[in-house]
């Protein structure tokens, strides 16, 4: 019942976050958290309360996701919870004593999660919530009497909230996670008052002014992961992330411990979490992209891809479009695509690891979390992704989307890979910027799917056979034959071959000439050339195709991980985009 209330204020709590940077997903993020313990309890129901407790407590762990505006909010939610959990192990049920002393527990752990406690947030209205528990425990025995009047304790300590911290004052506004944790309390009591579970829903709500358009921080992204080890020492792990960042929070336990901080290098931060266990989770959010959407002028529809799509940056950048990246592995190393492993380290690490690495789609979980944001911002959303039947990516977005049945999501099986996907979302984006509805959104990227076609030439086949996808004997061959083949997505979403070239002497003119092939005689068209980091080649590639383009209709893009684990270096290819009226 707590839950549900929370979430039904999710965009009423998005409204009025200010604190700690203003980009207005507090209700949003609590809203994650708070329905994977939902999901959980639903999932797990046990007969005492401290084995309830301690699902509802790892769950929390496990949701607690979120940017800036939720760490307070989050995270210490989720600390308490760990908190209380402990407080009660051994008890299989409560009188109000017992209660107030495990409330006392949580309490102490959530403060504990900060390097830097500051009050006027949760923090100060959980704190005195708990305190004013403990004081009625000595004289009164009514579980709902202590309830009732702790709550209405927590009522006056939110409507403190902008007395303690200038930011609310100045926005006119309490602390968005400390009202969303009295919205959770008063969920509880509306239903121990009344025995009534509210349906999932949203409440319109009025929105209440914030403060300024824009916040400026010395740290671009938000950072997160989950350490499982043994003992973990989380005063020397704070002091160690404390010197690559700001509002750390450590939430959890000796053994499992959820990791939040902001700083501008997350790959040093997950190195150093790793000096403590094994991680697992990793998340990174950049919170300038965040704050552009909360607080600038955007379209209508957005615009949302995987780091497969090998879309360059600037093109990102220009139409704010929305990259969820892939995961990948060498051996027990862990990487985010392109954040915490850079294209050119991907390449060095390719060569050099004895581990031939691997990649891991984004989860259901990455999706709804981005989806979720996005709906306090824009109408709908058009989400492009890899070929269903080359990768489970599309899946998790489609399970995502369930999720969120008032937010419509346009999604699409792109039927191409890396860049062939990244003009299909160019046009998307094209499309957006040129104010058309969702509905004509949808027929553009439709036509685009179907006009847009992909090949790229192999300069070994040793690295698709290390990924397993073809035997070493039929390598051999083709390096006996000097055979290099060229690649192309089918209409039914297979990689198949599309041609040969053998040797390789001029191999930029001859798969230049194999392109041009493909492209049917008086078309409108724009290339997207892809390498693998052959950069000269790309180069001269490209040179040949302004013979025939303008610069303005040609990109150049170098191929990620998830197709460069297959295909390995020195690859060549373009994805070209056919189109009768542009």
């Amino acid at each position: 019942a707590g839950i549900r209330k929370v979430v039904s204020r999710e965009e009423y709590l998005n409204k009025i976050n200010v604190f700690p940077v203003p980009d207005s997903d507090t209700g949003t993020n609590m809203a994650y958290t708070l329905t994977t313990i939902e999901e959980s309890i639903h999932s797990q129901v046990h007969s005492n309360i401290q084995d309830m407790m301690a699902v509802v407590a790892d769950a929390a762990l496990d949701g607690a996701r979120g940017n800036s505006g939720a760490i307070l909010a989050q995270f210490i939610l989720a600390q308490f919870l760990v908190g209380f959990s402990e407080g009660i192990r051994g008890k299989m049920h409560l009188n109000v004593k017992q209660f107030s002393e495990a409330v006392q527990t949580a309490k102490s752990f959530a403060y504990q999660a900060l390097v830097q406690p500051q009050e006027g947030t949760i923090l100060t209205v959980l704190a005195e919530w708990a305190d004013h528990i403990q004081s009625l425990s000595h004289k009164i025995a009514d579980f709902q009497e202590v309830l009732e009047q702790a709550l209405n304790r927590a009522r006056t300590a939110l409507e403190d909230t902008p007395r303690k911290l200038e930011v609310l004052a100045k926005a006119g506004v309490v602390d968005a996670g400390a009202q969303g944790f009295v919205d959770l309390l008063e969920g509880i009591q509306k239903y121990i008052e009344q025995g009534i579970l509210e349906a999932q829903s949203k409440m319109s709500t009025v929105i209440a002014k914030t403060a300024g358009k824009s916040h400026s921080t010395k740290y671009q992204f938000c950072t997160e992961c989950l350490i499982l080890g043994e003992k973990i020492n989380r005063p020397e792990l704070m002091a160690h992330l404390n010197e690559i960042g700001d509002s750390i929070v450590i939430a959890g336990t000796k053994t499992k411990a959820k990791v939040h901080l902001h700083t501008n290098d997350p790959k040093g931060a997950f190195q150093i979490c790793g000096r403590y266990g094994q991680v697992t989770g990793e998340k990174v959010d950049d919170m300038l992209k965040q704050q552009k959407d909360a607080h600038e002028k955007q379209a209508a529809i957005a615009l949302v891809v995987d780091s497969t799509s090998d879309l360059p940056e600037d093109i990102i950048d220009r139409y704010n479009i929305h990259v969820i990246p892939v995961r990948l592995n060498f051996g027990e190393h862990h990487y985010v695509d392109r954040v915490t492993l850079s294209i050119e380290e991907f390449w060095k690490e390719l060569q050099s690891n004895p581990h031939h690495p691997q990649t891991s789609q984004p989860s259901p979980g990455d999706f709804r979390r981005q989806y979720q944001f996005l709906s306090t911002h824009y109408d709908s959303a058009i989400s492009i992704h890899l070929p269903q039947i080359l990768s489970g990516t599309y899946q998790s977005a489609q399970v995502a989307g369930q999720s969120l049945p008032h937010f419509p999501i346009g999604l699409f099986d792109g039927n191409s890979l890396s860049l062939g996907i990244g003009l299909i979302t160019l046009r998307a984006a094209e499309a957006i910027e040129a104010g058309k509805s969702f509905d004509d959104v949808i027929n553009v990227v439709r036509k685009a799917i179907e006009s847009t076609s992909i090949y790229f030439l192999l300069d070994t086949l040793e690295y698709v056979v290390r990924g397993g996808r073809l035997p070493r004997s039929k390598q051999r061959i083709a390096d006996l034959l000097h055979l290099n083949p060229i690649l192309t997505v089918s209409p039914e979403g297979s990689l198949v071959p599309a041609g040969k070239l053998w040797g390789r002497r001029n191999r930029v003119e001859r798969i230049y000439r194999f392109l041009k092939k493909q492209i049917p005689a008086g078309s409108s068209y724009r290339v997207g050339i892809i390498h693998a980091d052959c950069p000269d080649d790309a180069e001269a590639l490209r040179v040949l195709f302004l013979n025939d383009l303008p610069d303005d209709q040609l990109f150049v893009s170098t191929i990620g991980p998830a197709l460069g684990v297959h295909a390995g270096p020195g690859v060549i290819g373009a994805a070209i985009q056919i189109w009768e009226d542009k």
